[in-house]
């Protein structure tokens, strides 16, 4: 079970290597990946990881990054006037935090990339460091594509802060790639995110005896805002978000997820019926993953017999047929040894061949499981 729904930006978990983590060249790096003290003569960014250098004193002066930049972000800068970073800049390098603040609206258009710090493959047994650096704060609005591609690699794009006045904006998010990426979502500002491919959303890898796998990358799960939209992405070795029963989430495909769905018990009044929708999906799980979940949705809650609801989770593509196999997938009041389990998930009918409106797997030669 996961722990209750919140983000501290100080907490959340990054790669694990450095290469990372300083507004400059010149600033100090958490995990510098380097053996130096050497002379650093590959400039202030590197594609190589190889390349990753610090001076004397553990400074980092070339940082890891996912594509060499050519407009650099400042870490601190505040947004105060509707703005649009063009392709003609890209890419653009966050070199910390950036705040969009209240009635400001901040457009990255197609053919944008926007990255920050990459974090420098572990070569032996890691767990993580901790990112500061590549955070969008949104207080106005963030809107990121429109008919694409767009690219966010390593960023964090947040509507939900600890700061006054610095969260709580409007996020979407459509025809995006995101790498490595965060999205951090305050349950009470509106967000959408639509026709986009995340791999390692929201997760932090973990290496041991040389496998990597990937656990969540927070101290909680992002939990949807009321009657937020989820529709037509490709979740790839990514964990998984909070929403209650006014959320759209049509047509995505999950492959591979590090955590489940998690159902929150907010249903309307007695009687009202839920107004969102959880169909047309598809969940798989594939043969060759390390990850150890295989746990699709669970309710989450108190268990109480008096106002048990019902979720319709049907029309759902969970690439195996056979109904045990599905049925162990979803934790629901069914299992009533369970105190935090208070809501029913109907998963029946499932589909038997995902919906023709879903994105196609991209690892079909792999078998499910």
């Amino acid at each position: 079970m996961k722990k209750h729904p919140g983000l501290l930006f100080a907490l959340l978990l990054a790669g694990c290597g450095g290469g990372g983590g300083g507004s400059s060249a010149s600033t100090s790096s958490a995990a510098p990946a380097s053996t130096s003290p050497k002379a650093c003569t590959d400039g202030p960014y590197t594609t190589d990881a190889a390349k990753v250098c610090t001076d004397a004193s553990g400074n980092l002066v070339t940082a890891y990054v996912y594509v060499q930049p050519n407009t650099v972000i400042p870490d601190g800068t505040v947004i105060t006037a509707d703005t649009t970073w063009q392709a003609s800049g890209s890419p653009y390098f966050l070199a910390g935090t950036v705040r969009v603040a209240p009635g400001v609206t901040l457009t990255i258009p197609d053919n944008t990339v926007v990255e920050t710090y990459r974090s420098v493959p572990c070569t032996a047994d890691c767990v993580g460091t901790i990112p500061t650096k590549g955070i969008i704060n949104v207080a106005g609005t963030l809107n990121v594509g429109s008919q694409g591609p767009v690219q966010l690699l390593g960023v964090t794009a947040a509507n939900t802060s600890l700061t006054q006045d610095a969260g709580g904006g409007v996020v979407s998010i459509t025809h995006t790639v995101l790498q490595d990426a965060f999205v951090q979502i305050s349950d009470v500002a509106p967000f959408s995110m639509t026709y986009s491919q995340a791999t390692h959303l929201n997760v932090t890898p973990i290496v041991r005896n040389g496998v990597t796998t990937f656990e969540p990358g927070t101290n909680g799960y992002p939990r949807l805002s009321r009657s937020a939209t989820v529709t037509g992405n490709t979740f790839v070795d990514s964990a998984a978000f909070a929403f209650d029963p006014s959320v759209f989430v049509q047509n995505n495909l999950f492959i591979n997820m590090v955590d489940p769905l998690v159902l929150i018990d907010a249903f309307p009044a007695a009687g009202q019926p839920p107004s969102g929708i959880a169909q047309r999906n598809s969940f798989l799980f594939k043969k060759d993953s390390p990850n150890l979940n295989r746990i699709v949705i669970e309710s989450h809650g108190t268990y109480n017999a008096s106002t048990v609801h019902s979720l319709h989770f049907s029309n759902n593509f969970w690439g195996v047929t056979d109904n045990t196999t599905i049925q162990s997938r979803v934790l629901d009041s069914t299992d009533t040894a369970n105190p935090r389990l208070p809501n029913v998930i109907l998963y029946a009918p499932p589909l038997q061949t995902p919906d023709p409106a879903t994105p196609a797997d991209p690892q079909s030669a792999t078998p499910n499981v």
